[in-house]
């Protein structure tokens, strides 16, 4: 009766020991389900960009680049993940991802692109890590830098 009970808690333990051996060879890895044209992502920074509009913070919204209305400038697709420019945000802390399946300079300029933002009639003053730049469209994304950029409206 012992040898019989050994032998059921055995065939059990085999069962769920092939189970979880199906399920774990069915995953595909991430790359395969997330970057575009099945390409590896080959820059991955995170620069934070600080706004603030009128002497206000403001925040840079979740999903730019991501979500259809704050998606304007799809230029870029052909090297951003499946479903996401290669500059975009997913949280609303200025957390900036650059994810891309190439390695190239993003900047600053392209990422408000992609996000449509509207700077006609207004006055523009960036500095990164503390120092002001000038021409801030042109401006190379790097990783963990500290971009603050002000907006006033024309008055």
């Amino acid at each position: 009766m012992e040898k019989k009970k050994a032998l059921v808690i055995a065939g059990i333990i085999i069962v769920v020991l092939i189970g979880v051996g199906i399920s774990i060879s069915s995953i595909k890895p991430t790359t395969d389900t997330i970057t575009s044209n099945d390409k590896p992502m080959l820059l991955h920074i995170h620069p934070r960009l600080y706004l603030n509009i009128d002497g206000k913070p403001y925040f840079v919204p979740q999903n730019v680049g991501i979500e259809p209305d704050l998606w304007n400038d799809h230029t870029l697709d052909q090297y951003g993940m499946k479903g996401m420019a290669p500059i975009h945000t997913h949280t609303a802390d200025g957390m900036l991802h650059v994810e891309s399946t190439i390695i190239r300079n993003y900047t600053l300029g392209e990422f408000l692109n992609i996000w449509g933002l509207d700077l006609k009639g207004k006055t523009v003053s960036v500095a990164v890590d503390g120092e002001p730049i000038s021409d801030y469209k042109n401006h190379i994304l790097k990783n963990e830098e500290s971009i603050i950029m002000n907006i006033t409206s024309s008055q």
